[in-house]
């Protein structure tokens, strides 16, 4: 089990046999796999690293949305020019093109979010309880 410092001391407490620490209650950040993190209280399952922008902490979730990166990142010009140029992508400037590409999605995307009322937008991310979350993908494509 993956703890946070604040669920870290709360766990402590409670294997010693307390039932509460503080009169608080906590929610504990528990893996489910690895890579990913899901937070009790929410129910979202994600992982940091999956976020493009808005929130990035599954515990203050309300209404996020997601995308298929690899189909918006095959969407940038930059990407484009990287493989009808054949330019190597860990060449300098393939790693210019590619950063470029990544912050025209960003931006793209949090433009799309912030229009929609989304708290955040994901390349992966799911419910415990299976609800749909909303795919923008073709919002952002439209844009790029």
């Amino acid at each position: 089990m993956k703890l946070s410092i604040p669920t870290t001391i709360l766990a402590a407490a409670l294997a010693l046999g307390g039932s509460s620490f503080g009169g608080a209650s906590q929610t504990a950040t528990t893996s489910v796999a690895p890579g990913l993190t899901a937070t009790s209280a929410t129910g979202w399952i994600c992982d940091r690293a999956d976020s493009i922008c808005g929130l990035d902490d599954a515990k203050m979730l309300s209404s996020p949305a997601k995308v298929d990166y690899d189909a918006l990142y095959k969407a940038t010009a930059e990407y484009k020019k990287i493989r009808d140029e054949k330019i190597d992508p860990n060449s300098s400037e393939g790693i210019q093109l590619r950063q470029r590409a990544v912050d025209r999605i960003r931006d793209k995307t949090d433009s799309i979010r912030s229009q929609k009322g989304y708290c955040s937008v994901w390349k992966s991310i799911r419910h415990q309880d299976g609800r749909a979350v909303p795919d923008i993908t073709d919002q952002v494509k439209a844009l790029l």
